[in-house]
């Protein structure tokens, strides 16, 4: 006969109930109660890093497009037809001092040249008969007063007669005739176009028989003695520069990217600029970089390349060295006191870059810096240095591992 499924579900209830109360009576019989254990704070587990004071040098960096220092248009002082033009006057073409670009038609100067020449030389001779005449007079005159002492003559009648005005004019002429000549040179070497300084040709405009005036631009040339930079600052680091002093001396070196590598040149200040940008204020600073295309031949500087530079302060700077990432709300910092308590201190930064501040005030020597983000700081609020002995006993390894004031309960 089998039994109905409510009288299974009603004994095994029953049993369940005796069970329950067999192990309640155990629990109650034991003569040990449950204490609550006091609670310990034992603070906010941090990890700290100490500091030192030592002196630092000042690193004042910007970024800058390399600009050209100098640009020639190159002209003809004489107008002619092109006779000639260098080969190697193409764009990108290197080429020295003095390196003849063209030559125009020489001709008509060739003659004119020429022509002063002989007018020189007829000059000269005029000029020697003039002498010899004057010579001859002189002797003349002074036969006369030896044969007739009663002749009295004045200077200028004495002048009249040893031809003196004529001699003057003589050599008024010889002097004329070779500033003709000077001048005839001249013309002749204007008809040759030749570079002014060592340069790159930035653009040839001439071509084998063109004809060309002054107004006609042959090419143009920049120089690659050096190159300049306006350098963006921040003015709030401008001061370090020691703008009153021998700007020049100050360490510089440009920095740039070519070819997939990175490549340093150096470079010096030539002036800071009067006036602040318009749309950043940032402070203009003009860098000079001699040989821009020398060594390493194989990384040029090139105009219009973006570069970031670094200037050196002259002075070391005394101070406390602290990353960024530890300096709270702007401008604190967390100091864990010798102990164990929270310390906020207001730091002054007279100068910082792109990953430190350095502090001269707020911060001493040998103090340690908490580097753990804590929520709800809290001057003298108690704290936890990992890997140093709590107040239990126990070695603190986990950052951030309690909640409230970290503590066990």
């Amino acid at each position: 006969m089998k039994l109905k499924p409510f009288i299974i579900q009603g004994v095994i209830a029953i049993v369940v109930i005796v069970v329950g109360i067999i192990v309640a009576r155990s629990y109650l019989s034991d003569g040990v109660s449950a204490q609550r254990r006091a609670r310990v704070d034992s603070g906010v587990l941090v990890e700290v890093v100490p500091v030192e004071r030592q002196d630092h040098v000042v690193e004042i960096t910007g970024t800058g497009q390399v600009e050209v220092s100098r640009r020639q248009s190159l002209k003809s002082e004489a107008n002619g037809r092109v006779t000639w033009v260098n080969p190697e006057f193409y764009p990108g073409a290197r080429i020295a001092k003095g390196t003849v670009i063209a030559k125009i038609n020489t001709d008509d100067y060739e003659i004119k040249l020429s022509n002063a020449k002989i007018q020189l030389r007829q000059k000269e001779v005029a000029l020697m008969l003039e002498e010899a005449k004057g010579r001859a007079a002189k002797n003349e005159l002074e036969a006369l007063k030896k044969t007739m002492s009663d002749t009295t003559l004045s200077e200028q009648e004495s002048a009249l007669v040893r031809r003196e005005p004529q001699l003057q004019n003589a050599i008024a002429d010889v002097e004329l005739a070779r500033n003709n000549l000077r001048q005839a040179q001249l013309d002749y070497n204007r008809s040759i176009v030749k570079c002014p300084y060592d340069a790159i040709v930035e653009a040839a405009n001439i071509s084998l028989g063109d004809y060309v005036s002054g107004a006609t631009a042959l090419g143009s040339v920049i120089a690659t003695d050096e190159f300049w930079v306006y350098l963006s600052l921040n003015p709030a680091n401008v001061g370090w520069l020691g703008v009153g002093g021998d700007l020049e001396t100050l360490k510089v070196t440009v920095n740039y990217d070519i070819g997939g590598r990175s490549v340093s040149r150096p470079a010096h200040v030539r002036s800071v600029q009067p006036s602040v940008e318009s749309l950043g204020r940032m402070v203009q600073v003009l860098l000079s970089i001699e040989d821009p295309l020398g060594e390493p031949v194989d990384a040029p500087l090139l105009a219009g390349a973006f570069v970031h530079a670094t200037i050196y302060a002259r002075e070391p700077l005394n101070a406390i060295r602290l990353s960024r990432a530890h300096v709270r709300e702007g401008n604190l910092a967390y100091v864990c006191t010798p102990d164990n308590k929270l310390s906020i201190r207001n730091l002054t930064t007279p100068y910082r870059n792109d990953e430190y501040v350095f502090v001269t005030e707020g911060l001493e020597d040998g103090e340690r810096v908490v580097t753990t983000l804590i929520s709800s700081p809290v001057e003298g609020r108690k704290l936890r240095v990992k890997g140093e002995t709590n107040v239990v006993g126990e070695v603190s390894d986990n950052v951030g591992g309690g909640r409230g004031f970290g503590g066990p309960r």
